[in-house]
């Protein structure tokens, strides 16, 4: 389904298997947790039509106010939201939203995101240490490095970039602060890391984990993501999809174990001898194993190289 990208600079991700698994018909309700540019929701609308319903959720201000540009030419009944997808229960009951019949979530950064050198999330250009996707939230990647303590910086180093040297930088980054700027703190990490780890041909810069911890910490992304999955669950319609895109192993985990755990039968200890939990099962999986892009979407859009597509339906 072509999609209008004129003046937007956005490839959406995985579109045509987002398409097939959606399972939209015409006048349905379709909830995008991640609006981002629109890109996905714009392929949604054509498909729900002029009677269906689109719920949007955007925390960036400034993605909002272009989704809504690129969306609002749409005859279809939108409801933006300028908050974190974490409120998707509560704005489904506040709003009285039913018969939602998909639940989308792209986990990826926006190409502005990466793009521009103010918000702080990528290091090729020098900008603040900000890695903030709501502007509203007072906690800054620099905060974090200024009000930690050694331990806690060693332990979300560890648990949410995977930095084998955690430790070692948690100590120095804490005994050489403050850190002010994106590419100063880069080339710190960098030129610290062990050379032998660098001449074995890592393919990403020595600070990428890092910076990778610093904005899932800022934003308490896998916290928000597993909380707002089990929303997700709860708030589907029968026979309707849940379909996420993660982009590194611990969303995926997180994706994967939570779609799990809603397809099981019993839920009581293993230990346990006989079950009296009495539960049931909620999602059936459709893919067994996560979709990857293909090589031609890689060439023609390298962001998307990581990405990993689950999708599951409520029964």
């Amino acid at each position: 389904m072509p999609l209008n990208k004129k003046n937007y600079g956005h490839d959406p991700v995985l579109i045509e298997t987002v398409e097939k698994y959606s399972g939209l018909q015409k006048g349905d309700t379709v909830i995008d947790c991640t609006l981002g540019l629109g890109g996905h929701s714009e392929m949604f609308l054509k498909m729900i039509g002029k009677n269906g319903t689109l719920v949007a959720f955007e925390q960036d201000e400034k993605n909002l106010k272009i989704a809504k540009k690129r969306l609002n030419e749409n005859k279809n009944k939108i409801l933006f939201i300028h908050k974190n997808f974490v409120h998707l229960q509560q704005e489904v009951s506040e709003r009285k939203i039913e018969g939602i019949k998909l639940i989308f979530m792209d986990l990826g950064l926006a190409s502005v995101h990466i793009d521009d050198p103010k918000r702080g999330f990528a290091f090729l250009h020098e900008g603040p240490l900000d890695m903030r996707f709501d502007k509203r939230n007072p906690l800054t990647a620099e905060k974090i490095l200024e009000r930690y303590s050694v331990k806690r910086l060693e332990e979300i180093f560890k648990a949410y970039g995977e930095e084998r040297y955690s430790k070692k930088f948690a100590r120095i980054i804490k005994d050489n602060i403050p850190f002010h700027t994106t590419t100063e703190l880069a080339e710190f990490i960098e030129r610290h890391y062990p050379m032998k780890r660098q001449r074995r041909g890592r393919r990403i810069h020595p600070a990428t984990r890092i910076f990778q911890a610093l904005r899932i910490e800022v934003n308490n992304e896998l916290e928000i993501l597993e909380d707002t999955l089990r929303q997700a669950i709860d708030v589907l319609d029968k026979g309707g999809r849940l379909i996420v895109i993660s982009y590194h192993s611990l969303e995926d985990r997180i994706v994967k174990r939570t779609m799990k755990a809603a397809t099981k039968q019993c839920i009581c200890p293993s230990e346990k001898p006989i079950c009296d939990c009495n539960h049931k099962p909620q999602l059936k999986i459709l893919t067994k194993k996560p979709i990857i892009p293909t090589e031609e979407e890689v060439k023609r859009n390298p962001r998307s190289r990581s990405a990993k597509l689950r999708a599951s339906e409520k029964i």
